[in-house]
């Protein structure tokens, strides 16, 4: 077309005695040449210009900054703050830039979940339990007396339970997502030797949640300390007791040099899921590849927990043993007695509130209650540590 209409025109000039034209018909070729010579290069530029724009957007990358509630150097609850770290920086490629905190480097540990809903911290790697008081319902996701822990994560997954800890979190402007299957813990450390319930009267324990309630009904007090303040409490007296967690974790804090009576297996906690906690608001900000990952990752996260802790715990008791502490079992007849006082805590609790006896009866509709007793699992360990 340029042929076709320039050069026609500016020769019907130059014919018509005009020339004066001569240095534009000079200026036209120049620049019919130049164009001709550029013309790949064009179109390569408007092909790759047509690319990007039809090309799907890259996702924003997400910064989170996640406390753990524990010290990082814990068994399970405290590596598995670091895994999750590391395993959504390299599932997300870039997406999402996580930077995990230890206990206590940026707010208290049982506080995060106050700076969390706040917005004053992204996220944080906790235990329901720290927020029992407060939310009923969020204490049956780990109950005394309760299924083993396969059973406990299919409640989760599969039978409804997560749904309900989601709905209570939601309220709060919170977004929680299970991260962190845990085995059964330890019936605890204690300065004195567990006979009958008798003995719990009068004295100051560490226990949490639903546990803690229970151990008030038989004649102790409840001190809920952080777990870096056991083993001072622990030595000097503020407290007679403690359940921390089970023997991987305990060794970690020392209170076979402050007590020398430890319980096994515990009653209060056969199975329990840690939890990965999002700002509402952060969360909203994600794309659903980036909640994919971490959906991903808290599942990665699940198995690591569990398997991280099995040979360790075994050896934990060993250790204990060697150390001259008495690993021993609550009686037959202290167990009976304390379940007792855990079906009068569930009952008052259904009663008081209408939605912790919704989740309860859906507990009881889905999950197969074990009778008191020491299951095969702890059994193993013993037997092992023997």
């Amino acid at each position: 077309m340029f042929h076709r209409q320039v050069i026609p025109s500016i020769n019907n000039k130059i014919h018509a005695g005009k020339s004066n034209f001569l240095p534009m018909l000079a200026h036209a070729q120049r620049f019919i040449a130049t164009f001709t010579r550029s013309l790949p290069r064009l179109a390569a530029l408007a092909l790759t210009t047509a690319l990007v724009a039809a090309a799907p957007a890259q996702a924003d990358s997400v910064s989170l900054d996640l406390q753990s509630a524990w010290p990082l150097t814990m068994p399970a609850s405290g590596q598995n703050a670091e895994y999750l770290a590391e395993k959504l920086n390299a599932l997300s490629g870039g997406s999402l830039k996580v930077k995990v905190y230890s206990a206590g480097k940026l707010v208290p540990p049982l506080q995060i979940f106050d700076a969390v809903q706040q917005g004053s911290l992204d996220a944080g790697y906790t235990s329901p339990l720290y927020v029992a008081g407060r939310f009923r319902r969020a204490a049956l996701r780990r109950h005394p007396f309760g299924p083993d822990v396969l059973t406990h994560a299919a409640w989760i997954y599969n039978g409804g339970g997560r749904e309900i800890w989601s709905e209570i979190y939601a309220k709060q402007g919170v977004v929680t997502i299970p991260c962190g299957l845990m085995e059964r813990e330890a019936g605890g450390w204690y300065s004195f030797e567990i006979n009958s319930v008798a003995d719990f009267s009068g004295k100051k324990l560490r226990f949490a949640g639903l546990a803690g309630e229970t151990m008030v009904k038989l004649g102790a007090s409840i001190v809920l300390l952080p777990t870096g303040e056991i083993y001072p409490g622990m030595e000097k007296g503020v407290i007679d007791g403690a359940e921390l967690s089970m023997p991987a974790i305990d060794v970690t804090v020392g209170l076979d040099n402050v007590a020398k009576n430890y319980y096994l297996p515990g009653w209060h906690q056969p199975a329990a899921m840690n939890e990965l906690i999002i700002n509402q608001a952060k969360w909203d900000s994600m794309d659903e590849a980036q909640k994919t990952a971490i959906e991903e990752a808290c599942k990665a996260t699940n198995l690591r927990s569990v398997m991280s802790t099995q040979t360790a715990n075994a050896e934990a008791v060993k250790g204990f043993e060697a150390k001259g502490v008495q690993v021993r079992q609550f009686p037959p007849e202290v167990l009976e007695a304390i379940k007792a006082k855990v079906d009068e805590v569930m009952k008052e609790q259904s009663e008081k509130d209408a939605d912790f006896k919704r989740v309860w009866d859906l507990c009881l509709l889905t999950v197969p209650r074990p009778k008191p007793g020491l299951p095969v699992s702890n059994k193993r360990i013993v037997r092992s540590a023997g």
